[in-house]
């Protein structure tokens, strides 16, 4: 059965008798992983679909236990991620995540929407590009069913108005906490309980509601910036086995 779906590859890998395998997030079927004999290195429009960072219409040959790229086409290309060192590895570690976040063949549409957006923040930005990159992580939270509570104590449920400023953050309980919930907490050894000198909620709120054309101009100060990716890394780890913040990232095997 033949196929059309709009993509972007996530990574490729060379794979036996000068193929290779292309994992795609595509709007219409969610992740897919797919073959193809297209050289990835030649100048044609479906060689240039291959490459990372490229938004692109891909023509599949679906069979009984396996995806195949016959062609494709260059719907947009964002090529000057790669340009830039800190574009590129926030842009690299984009694709990690939706990688390993996506379940086969699950289609997201607003997530994939998200990525686009994303991309092409990320390709204007003129400041840091991993604010982008954390506020694309949290804004996917709520999509992937794990957004943590910042609306009232994830322990006990007390009000957000009551919980003194700045407010606690409880990875290993899932969201804002109390003082009280927080020093019962603090007993245990597997609690990861974060004590910020700014409010977290404001940061984690400003990120989940302002467009990601937003932060292409913004950049954290630097002690913020340093705590909400050891949060962003520690909660994506503990709630989806998929930090990326913590290690180097690379786009091709």
């Amino acid at each position: 059965m033949n196929i059309s779906a709009e993509g972007i590859v996530l990574r490729q890998r060379k794979i036996a008798n000068n193929r290779r395998m292309i994992v795609l997030f595509t709007k219409q079927y969610g992740k897919l992983s797919a073959g193809t004999s297209i050289n990835e290195r030649g100048r044609s429009k479906a060689a240039l679909a291959l490459r990372p960072f490229t938004f692109a219409e891909y023509d599949l040959f679906k069979g009984r236990e396996a995806y195949s790229i016959n062609s494709a086409s260059v719907i947009r290309s964002f090529y000057s991620i790669g340009e830039d060192i800190n574009r590129y590895m926030s842009g690299a570690a984009f694709l990690e995540y939706l990688e390993k976040v996506l379940d086969e063949e699950v289609a997201m549409p607003a997530l994939f929407n998200l990525s686009i957006e994303f991309l092409e923040s990320i390709s204007r930005a003129k400041t840091s590009s991993d604010t982008l990159l954390y506020a694309f992580i949290v804004k996917s939270l709520r999509m992937l069913g794990v957004m943590p509570e910042i609306t009232c104590c994830v322990n006990c449920g007390k009000e957000l108005a009551e919980i003194p400023s700045p407010r606690m953050f409880s990875v290993s309980s899932g969201g804002v906490i109390c003082p009280d919930c927080a020093l019962a907490e603090e007993q245990s050894v597997a609690a990861l309980l974060y004590k910020p000198r700014f409010d977290i909620i404001d940061v984690l709120r400003y990120f989940e509601s302002k467009p990601l054309a937003t932060f292409e101009k913004i950049d954290l100060k630097e002690d913020v910036a340093d705590t909400v990716r050891d949060i962003i890394s520690q909660y994506t780890e503990r709630y989806l086995d998929a930090d990326v913040l913590r290690k180097s990232n690379g786009l091709e095997e």
